[in-house]
């Protein structure tokens, strides 16, 4: 985990400041008010970066396009977005926006606005968007900078502002690799249900290839040699030699679960065989947990108990 924070009351400084963080960005400062404040708090984990912005002044601004996939929630004020060909769009408090890949944009917003960030990968954009097609040739293109829709613009805001509260606590759960893939898989499935692109309106081709015994023991040994690394949906089925549609309907006939979830038992039997192996005087319930991928302890002393009969402590103090 990295985390960086920059604040000061002095315009000619957050200009300048601006310009470094925000290199795409072209920005003019109105006339600023007496508490002038600029504030910029960062966290980044790996291909994860998130932040708040405070904008203590009224301006306008010109964004090239990103090269990743960028949204911005409005937490507090409003913000006014402009697009080539297109209609204006105004954005109040809870409501959010995706930065542009392919054009610029211009905005403005009111003095004091704050805004939480989230930039993930496009290339992890083009996985998810690989894995829900069985095609790895087609990619993504995004529709629109709004969601499809209230519900799904409700739903992305409340997964930016759980993951700035993860990627901002004292002990973040990130720092791990396996709990940050989840979360990159998570929300990046997520942006393509809830931002219009490309493949809404392509047709699901039905997974090729055919899972036969083997293919299973493969795809199983694979996840039990690479169960403590990030592993996604593409590449068990890649290591299996088989679709990534075709694994899923090959796990639910024959295993009753999605790949994903028979991954999770697990890593949850991998954290029961360490939490009886562990010494109580050094290790801790959370500490193993999060070895795991499970970075709620008590979410996971929940499916831990359902599966194992006790609570995790009982068996670190046998």
């Amino acid at each position: 985990m990295r985390t960086s924070s920059v604040v000061t009351d002095r315009p000619e400084v957050a200009g300048q400041l601006i310009g470094r963080i925000f290199a795409r960005t072209r920005l003019d400062l109105d006339a600023v008010d007496e508490d002038f404040q600029f504030r910029v708090v960062r966290a980044e984990a790996g291909e994860l970066a998130c932040g708040v912005q405070r904008w203590g002044f009224t301006g306008r601004s010109v964004s090239e396009p990103l090269a990743t996939f960028a949204t911005v929630l409005v937490s507090d004020g409003s913000m006014s977005q402009a697009r080539a060909g297109r209609p204006d769009v105004r954005l109040g408090p809870g409501e959010v926006w995706r930065s542009d890949t392919a054009q610029a944009t211009r905005a403005t917003w009111t003095p004091n606005s704050t805004f939480t960030t989230l930039h993930l990968p496009l290339a992890s954009i083009a996985e998810a968007a690989a894995a829900l097609t069985d095609s790895a040739g087609t990619g993504v293109r995004f529709l629109d900078n709004v969601p499809v829709d209230d519900a799904s613009s409700r739903y992305w805001a409340q997964l930016m502002r759980m993951t700035w509260a993860e990627a901002s606590a004292a002990r973040s759960g990130l720092a791990s690799p396996l709990v940050r893939a989840h979360l990159v898989r998570t929300l990046t499935t997520a942006a393509l249900s809830v931002f219009p692109n490309s493949i809404m309106t392509s047709h699901y081709q039905p997974g090729g290839g055919h899972a036969g015994p083997a293919t299973l023991r493969r795809a199983v040994a694979h996840m039990q040699a690479h169960a403590a690394e990030p592993l996604t949906l593409a590449q068990i089925a890649g290591a299996a030699g088989i679709s990534a549609r075709a694994l899923q309907i090959a796990f639910a006939r024959h295993h009753g679960c999605t790949p994903m979830a028979y991954l999770r038992s697990t890593r949850l039997d991998r954290a029961h065989r360490d939490l009886e192996a562990a010494d109580p005087a050094f290790d801790t319930v959370a500490d193993v947990a999060r070895r795991w991928g499970f970075t709620h302890p008590g979410r996971f002393a929940v499916v831990y108990r359902q599966r194992f009969g006790v609570h995790p402590r009982q068996t670190l103090a046998r």
